[in-house]
């Protein structure tokens, strides 16, 4: 019996490891298929602004759960959140969405609320923040330009015109008679007024005598009263006369103001008239079409720039398959770049067994003759994989390097994209050993787990000497798997 290979071990010994690895993201990521911990809420957004399933969610910076499910409902995006069986949730608990940076990665915040009681498995969280769109920003913004505008037309109405110039003129004068007739008024009057406030003293005097027979807090206010009036008789003259200082100083302001008032008017009024004309940077905003047209062009620009980083997918699959007929492993390492759903690249690293063969033709020459043998030898090598492909619906094309050769290649996918069938043709030079056409392989591929997937099919169909079966197995990650299972994983001090 043919004993294994080592590189065969070695890819036993790899898809040991690999199997312990699936098994580990599994427990540690908490998957379908594992007994899952904690307990469900549900929050409703209108625009989840780039969340996708998987995605963390943080209770004051610190990871609380994550996001399991993502559906609509009622055209608002329903999240099936799993938080951490040690973390309650009440009644006022508010969930908001926020940013690590400017374009970093989204993430659910939840605040945790202090209103008894907590949520059950399966409430729902009805506090919700929503993102403030950039369309209404403008919009307020156009608004808020065209209160300005009417202000400054009511402002300019009212103190542009040489009618309400002499009204306010008017209004002036009369204070000033005003304040001259209340002078008059007090010095006429000042000997009554000395006389009212002896009456007052002499009556405070005589309920003083009358309430200190009964209480002595009532007595206390009567003197408080007595104090008062004599500080009002004292400080009346000095009233007077700061009364007439704050008139001629109202005045003099006025009169000395006058062109500034007059100057500040016009400015308005100028302003005005260049905003209603679309002069400015003000102007231009609020007359312009163009210039908000050019705005919206530019957070349309953003939007776009933004959800082009948001699309932009990478996966890493990781492959090992038995040969049958050449009774080798083959190792396959890719890793996927696909900034489009109907366009993707391929970039690969291949461990085939067969690589390439040369053939050395050795010629011996003795007395019975001559005897020629031919030696093939193979060498196993690393070769590498280089291929763009296009979807179409279920249907993908794929053109470029296939294991150091030119190679062509399509995909049918079925089952929403859990199964596969994939025919690839490469080595149009015949460099493999006794190869007289090109290496042509078909097969399926099938997900039993998200993650991982089996393989099975026949390789080298068109070649007698290397035609036979092939089966295996692959992990594939994409990169919210990869970051969720990273930022999983604990962490070993050093």
């Amino acid at each position: 019996m043919r004993s294994l290979s080592t590189e065969l071990k070695v890819g036993f010994f790899a898809l040991f490891v690999i199997s312990i690895l699936v098994f580990m993201t599994f427990k540690i990521g908490a998957l379908d298929w594992m007994k899952k911990e904690g307990y469900m809420v549900h929050v409703y957004f209108k625009n989840i602004a780039g969340l996708d399933e998987k995605t963390k969610v943080k209770i004051a910076g610190v990871n609380a759960g994550f996001i399991e499910k993502i559906q609509l409902s009622d055209g608002k995006a329903k999240l099936t959140v799993r938080m951490n069986k040690e973390i309650p949730l009440y009644e006022d608990a508010s969930a908001s969405i926020k940013a690590s940076g400017l374009l970093g990665d989204k993430y659910l915040d939840i605040r945790p609320g202090y209103q008894k009681p907590a949520l059950k498995n399966g409430a729902t969280i009805h506090n919700v923040v929503e993102i403030v769109d950039l369309d209404d920003l403008t919009r307020n913004l156009t608004a808020v330009s065209e209160n300005i505008n009417i202000l400054a037309k009511s402002f300019n109405e009212s103190f542009g015109t040489e009618e309400a110039k002499d009204a306010l003129k008017q209004s002036v004068l009369n204070i000033k008679d005003i304040t001259i007739d209340l002078k008059e008024a007090i010095s006429v009057n000042d000997n009554k007024l000395r006389d009212a406030l002896d009456n007052i003293n002499n009556l405070t005097a005589s309920i003083n005598d009358l309430i200190q027979k009964n209480k002595d807090t009532v007595s206390t206010a009567a003197g408080n009263i007595k104090d008062f009036s004599v500080s009002l008789k004292q400080d009346t003259p000095q009233l007077i006369a700061k009364l007439n200082k704050a008139a001629d100083e109202l005045k003099a302001m006025v009169e000395e103001n006058r062109p500034t008032i007059k100057s500040a008017a016009d400015s308005i009024d100028n302003i005005a008239k260049k905003i209603d004309k679309g002069e400015g940077t003000l102007g231009k905003l609020v007359k312009d079409e163009s210039l908000y047209e050019n705005i919206n062009k530019a957070a349309a620009g953003i939007d776009k720039t933004i959800s082009t980083v948001e699309r932009f997918k990478t996966f890493i699959t990781f492959q090992g398959d038995y040969l049958t007929e050449a009774k080798e492993g083959k190792g396959y390492f890719y890793l996927t770049l696909q900034p489009k759903p109907d366009k993707y690249y391929i970039l690969g690293v291949v461990g085939d067994p067969l690589g390439k063969s040369t053939t050395k033709e050795t010629t011996t020459i003795t007395s019975s003759g001559t005897t020629k043998v031919k030696e093939i030898e193979t060498k196993k090598k690393i070769e590498f994989t280089a291929q763009y492909a296009m979807r179409y619906k279920d249907a993908v094309l794929r053109l470029g390097l296939t294991e150091n050769t030119f190679g062509a290649g399509a995909d049918l996918f079925f089952n929403n994209d859990r199964g596969k069938l994939a025919i690839d043709a490469w080595d149009f030079s015949n460099d493999e050993e006794e190869s007289k056409n090109p290496h042509v392989r078909a097969g399926v591929d099938y997900f039993i787990f998200k993650n991982v997937f089996i393989s099975a099919g026949v390789d080298n169909i068109m070649n007698k000497k290397w035609r036979g079966g092939y089966a295996g197995m692959g992990l594939r990650f994409e990169d919210e798997d990869i970051k969720y299972l990273f930022g999983t994983l604990p962490k070993i001090s050093p």
